[in-house]
């Protein structure tokens, strides 16, 4: 009697554990991408901010920025009330070059911007450091 109540809930079990099918299961040559952040050095960094459908975000506080900046970058504080709606407003179709001091604020930027609907999103890695050791330019 106990082995014909189980057979139900077993059925149950093993049946809702298997995983769901999509559309793309029946095509194994589509390959969906995720669409991340991607961590650039500073040499990448520089060549991208160069190009015309570039926007460089620096996300640092006021304090930091005064001791220096990329040149023509925009200055959103990560920390201030309005970022989240100052850095939606810049142009999705652009690419996004992030940086902050260590690459930890600039990562965490770009992982905002990405959920957001941002397609083409860099950041710094290992933010004005990396920068520094390359010996290039910053504005006061």
């Amino acid at each position: 009697m106990k082995a014909i109540l189980l057979i139900p809930v077993f059925s149950i079990l093993l049946f809702s554990c298997q995983p769901e099918k999509n559309a793309s299961d029946n095509s194994s040559s589509e390959v969906v991408q995720k669409v991340s952040v991607k961590s650039i050095g500073a040499t990448e960094f520089q060549n991208l901010s160069n190009e015309a459908n570039s926007i460089i975000l620096d996300v640092r506080t006021p304090e930091e920025v005064a001791q220096g900046k990329i040149p023509n970058a925009i200055v959103i504080d990560i920390y201030d009330s309005d970022f989240e709606t100052k850095v939606t407003q810049l142009p999705k179709g652009k690419s996004i070059l992030i940086y902050c001091s260590a690459g930890v604020r600039s990562a965490k930027a770009g992982e905002y911007l990405i959920a957001n609907g941002y397609t083409s999103v860099y950041h710094l890695q290992g933010g004005l450091g990396d920068w520094y050791k390359n010996n290039f330019p910053l504005e006061k």
